[in-house]
């Protein structure tokens, strides 16, 4: 489902990585959804340098 502003994804993470989300977000006081953002733009970015290279 997409919207003006968002466009929801299904995707598929392991047990540990779930784990380890939720223990970063505990200590950064972030919630896990503004977490997976922030690693999903963060992963983006990274794509889009290498191909500009």
């Amino acid at each position: 489902m997409a919207t003006d502003k968002f466009e929801h994804a299904t995707f598929y993470l392991t047990k540990k990585q779930v784990e380890d989300i939720k223990r970063i977000a505990r200590e950064k006081q972030i919630s896990r959804s503004a977490l997976v953002r922030m690693i999903i733009r963060e992963y983006i970015n990274h794509e889009e340098n290498d191909k500009n290279k």
